[in-house]
């Protein structure tokens, strides 16, 4: 009989979560005020942001304008680690974050 050929196993790939939305989380004051600036003045809409409408936006276009605000020469350096923290806590929400609640 013949020599039996090992072959390699094939890697199991698990499959991605599937992202189904995007959580932002304000920790201080001063993120919600820089936040709410931002959408003030480079905002799309001619809707006044506040307290109150923010939670029903979408935190990519929140994103959008904070980047929109950092790049621009209206912010101190505070500003700017201060955009640069909201920018970092904006989380993917996947499918399976709510998966045991289900």
């Amino acid at each position: 009989m013949g020599d039996i050929i090992q072959f390699k196993t094939k890697e199991r790939i698990e499959p991605e979560d599937r992202v189904i939305g995007h959580r932002i989380s304000f920790y201080t004051e001063e993120e919600l005020d820089i936040t709410l600036i931002a959408l003030n003045v480079y905002g799309f809409e001619e809707v006044r942001f506040s307290r109150t409408n923010l939670k029903d936006l979408d935190p990519l276009y929140i994103k959008r304008c904070l980047i929109k605000m950092r790049g621009s020469s209206l912010i101190s350096t505070l500003g700017f680690r201060v955009i640069n923290n909201i920018i970092a806590n904006i989380e993917e929400v996947t499918e399976n974050d709510y998966a045991d609640e289900v």
